[in-house]
Order: structure tokens, then sequence, then C-alpha cells
């Protein structure tokens, strides 16, 4: 076996050597250069190689073309898409691909909904601007704005003089209408940008989370905002702080589903004992208690809570204390629905709630207002899952897959050969991208 192993190894070298001695006599007789030049960075070169080789689906998509960086999510609005990079942000025509302009900014987002769609667009030190999605003609614009949350219904601007004078105004999305302006006392500096983190709920799932969070949803009633280690509670109808919470070093505190909700996890006996109370945000009294759920925002021995509940502003996914999932209503601590044993919450959203069954093949969906099962899909073992308004994606990379269907009725929007990643979702199509090259691929 060893001699046959030389005997090989010595072929191979042969082998190498003929190659290379071809490549030299192509050089100096013809000047062929078997390498290609690199303009730019070899990554960049590679990238391009890479690409090539492949559609970016199977159906293709109406049109492939590559932007000047590295895509991180797009916003499909009417009949152009907006696609956000580092610096800046460039949009086409979402069914010809054709760039119908660029613009640099340090943050952005898109709000409002329809006909109202605009992308805000913010520099340090200038402000912000409200661009027409398909021209980026400027609609409206706030000079004196560091930040701001944008939602299908409003844009909320952040704006301060200095560190600590800061102000948060309510704008409409369709022409920045003032609907109404409110002093945020403490350093409210620490939220610029676009879209920062506030105290409510996390997505349950991971998966195209970028394409998920960029889409606008409709403003909850209420929002928690922190600052100084505390929770500012603001009415979003009226424009009224309506009071301060303070957390404790064993509570969490959110504003989740028009309540103020206290997640305690005290240490006994090795495990971490969990309590739950909503606050009416008005008078802080306390509407609901439930003990021994656990909503997974503790870690550590010390049960530290860290983070905020999964779910939606309607909805928050918790692990009774029999190991049973379930979604729990943050208004009247309902529990909309109770898995099997078993089963695993992967996925929600303000009206249906994705289970995958205990054979980690099915998917249940059920509908959050009614709590019964809108329909079922068999799906990979290891596929991921995903919702948004426009369709439930479920991303087989094993097989290679990527899958799209109506959030109500299950039926089919999208079957496709893919490894790319989704970039943005809308009620034609998604955008896919691999590397710098994107994407229209539409429903079918």
């Amino acid at each position: 076996m060893a001699r046959r192993g030389a005997v090989r190894n010595f072929e191979t070298a042969l082998g190498a050597i003929g190659v290379l001695a071809l490549i030299i006599t192509g050089i100096l007789v013809t000047g062929w250069n078997p390498i290609p030049k690199v303009s730019g960075d070899v990554t960049d070169w590679w990238e391009k190689v890479a690409s090539s080789s492949g559609k970016l689906s199977e159906p293709q998509t109406l049109w492939t073309d590559r932007v000047g960086g590295q895509p991180s999510a797009a916003v499909i609005a009417g009949d152009a898409v907006v696609v956000q990079m580092r610096g800046t942000i460039e949009a086409r025509g979402l069914r010809s691909g054709t760039e119908l302009w660029t613009k640099e900014a340090d943050w952005a987002a898109v709000a409002g909904d329809e006909a109202n769609v605009v992308m805000i667009v913010g520099r340090r030190g200038k402000g912000l601007e409200a661009l027409n999605p398909s021209s980026g003609t400027v609609k409206w614009k706030d000079g004196a704005a560091v930040g701001a949350w944008t939602y299908r219904d409003s844009v909320l601007v952040l704006s301060c003089d200095g560190l600590t004078d800061c102000a948060l105004t309510a704008r409409a999305p369709k022409d920045g209408a003032q609907i109404w302006k409110l002093a945020l006392p403490g350093i409210g500096r620490v939220l610029a940008g676009a879209n920062n983190d506030l105290l409510g709920t996390r997505l349950l799932s991971g998966t195209y989370d970028d394409a998920v969070e960029a889409m606008p949803g409709g403003i909850p009633a209420m929002l928690g905002f922190p600052i100084d280690q505390r929770v500012q509670v603001v009415d979003t109808l009226t424009g009224k702080r309506l009071r301060t919470e303070e957390p404790t070093t064993s509570s969490r505190i959110v504003v989740v589903g028009g309540r103020v909700l206290v997640s305690t996890a005290a240490p006994k006996d090795g495990n971490c004992r969990f309590s739950l109370e909503a606050r009416d945000p008005a008078t802080g009294k306390a509407v609901w208690r439930k003990d021994g759920y656990d909503l997974r925002t503790s870690s550590g021995a010390g049960c530290e809570q860290r983070r905020d509940p999964a779910g939606a502003d309607t909805v928050i996914a918790a692990t009774r204390g029999d190991n049973r999932e379930v979604f729990l209503s943050p208004r009247d601590g309902r529990e909309l629905f109770v898995g099997a044993p078993g089963d695993t919450l992967v996925a929600a959203d303000s009206q249906y709630g994705l289970i995958r069954g205990a054979d980690k093949k099915t998917l249940q969906v059920i509908n959050l207002t009614t709590g019964k099962t809108a329909w079922t899909q068999q799906i990979g073992e290891k596929a991921d899952v995903a919702i948004t308004r426009y369709a439930v994606l479920v991303n087989d990379t094993g097989a290679g897959t990527l899958k799209a269907y109506k959030p109500d009725s299950g039926s089919l929007r999208l079957d496709a050969k893919t490894t790319s990643d989704v970039l943005g979702v809308g009620p034609d199509g998604l955008m896919i991208s691999r590397g710098r090259n994107l994407g229209f691929l539409p429903f079918s």
C-alpha cells in the first residue's frame, strides 16, 4: 500500500509539472495570463468569480445586478425597492432592476404604507430627510433629528439640543406633519440612529431577521424608552409620558400590549423561580399576575435578566412550569395557545404563531385571535422559519430550498431552489442576494 501511494504521488507531481510547463509556454509564446487582473482587493475579485458561477435561484429572478456595497436589507415600496448598505442606500426599479437613485446615509429606515411610504435617511449633524422611494426627491425634513423610529402610521423623531435636552416628535409619514411633541428627560442621545431597541419584545425567530425588521409595522399603543437605566412609558396616541419604572437586579421591565410587564427571576435551590406581573401604564397598579412562566429573559446562575421577551406587541412566548411552551396575551395574561409536550414555539407576529411539532417535521400555524390551527405543513427537520406580513418563509439549507406560504391559508406562494439570502419581503415577491449580487424573485 505504501509503494502504491508513493507511485500515485509521483504521478501527481509529474502532472503538476506538465501543467506548469504549459502555463509558462503560453505566457512566453502568446502573452496569455491565466490569472485575471484584480481590480480592488482580492476578496472582491473572488466574490465576482464565485457569484458568477450560478444563478441566484431556480426559478430565476426577474433580474440580477450587482450593488456597490454589501447589502444588509431591502424594503419593497410600491414599484421600487430600496437597498440598504453601510453608508449608502440605493433604489432600483422592482421589476427592472434599473438604478433609480443613491444617497449617502449614516442610518436609514422605511416608514408609511402603500402610497405614503417614505425612506427616512439620516446624516450625523444634518438631521433627517424623508424621500420618495421611486424618485429620491425630498418630501419633508427635520434638521434637528438625531434618530427615528419608523412605523406604518407614524415616524417618531428624536431631537437633542444637548446631551440631555431631548424631545420626541410624532410625525405623519406622508408630509411630516407634527402629531405631538414630548420632552424626554435624561440622556436620550444614546438612542440616536434608526430604530434603536426599545423595551418591548424581540423576534422569536432569527431567520432573515434583518429583512423582517426592515419592514415597518403598526405603532404599539405604548412604548418603553430605556433612558438612564429606567423605563420611560410613553402613550403613542396622545404623546404623554405616563410614568417612569425602575427595574431591580432581579427584574426586567418591558412595555408590551399596552401593559408594563415586570418579569422577576430569583435563584432558589439551583433553579430560577419566575413570576410575571402586568401593570396599568397610567396608574402602575397590577392588572394580572402569574407564577412559574419563564419568558426566556434570564441566564446564568444568578438568573440575571439581560434580554427582552420574544414575541410581538400582542403576544409573548413563555415556558410553563410543566415545560410546555405557550403564547400569552400581555394584556390580560390569557394563554392564547398551549403546545403539546415536545412542541417548540419558533416564530410569531401579532396575528399568527408558528409551532414546530415534537417530530421536528410538522409546522403548525395558529391564529392567535381564535387560538385555533390555521394550517399545518410538513417541513425539513432542520429547516428555519420566519413570518412576515406577506409570507411564512421556510428555509431548508440542507435541501437548498426556500418556500413561501400565505400566512392565513398556507397556500404555496413560492417554491425555489436557492442558497441565497432573503433581503426583503413584499406583497408580490422577495428580494434575494448572494454577496453583492441581488435580484427580485416574484411569487408564483
